[in-house]
């Protein structure tokens, strides 16, 4: 939150001087020490969250490779006129534990071209796939 708070400073100010960097610690200084003062903020919840922006981007690159797999194969799947569909609906379970990350899970599996969450309960989903092949490019994105 420091950080942001100087790198707010400094957007604000539009120019960089030294005078300017000093007052901008100072005063971002006492605004963070204010924050863990008056308005009960934890600085360990901060460091938490700092150590989880990895996982998240880590999951959104291979969200972004999956969806981008899954629309090539559904090009494919329209374009080619003698392919089969053969749609399927599988239900799997999950060791996701919270509300946050089960929502998050049937949101990007919805997101995948050819596929929708029909429903969530607890650790149980149940996806509409477009046909086999849809589901092998989706069961590398939960695993």
């Amino acid at each position: 939150m420091f950080v942001l708070l100087f790198a707010l400073w400094i957007l604000f100010n539009g120019k960089i001087t030294w005078e300017i960097c000093l007052f901008g610690l100072v005063i971002s200084g006492a605004i963070y020490l204010f924050a863990i003062k008056m308005l009960d903020y934890d600085v360990q919840k901060e460091l938490r969250l700092l150590k989880k922006i990895g996982g998240v981007f880590h999951f959104l690159l291979v969200l972004l490779r999956d969806i981008i797999k899954a629309s090539f194969h559904v090009i494919g799947v329209i374009l080619s006129p003698k392919k089969e569909i053969d749609p399927k609906l599988v239900f799997f379970y999950t060791d996701l534990t919270t509300n946050m990350g089960r929502v998050g899970l049937a949101n990007a599996i919805t997101l995948t071209p050819g596929t929708i969450t029909v429903f969530c309960e607890h650790e149980l989903f149940c996806v509409h796939a477009l046909d086999s092949q849809m589901w092998m490019i989706l069961n590398l994105c939960i695993c």
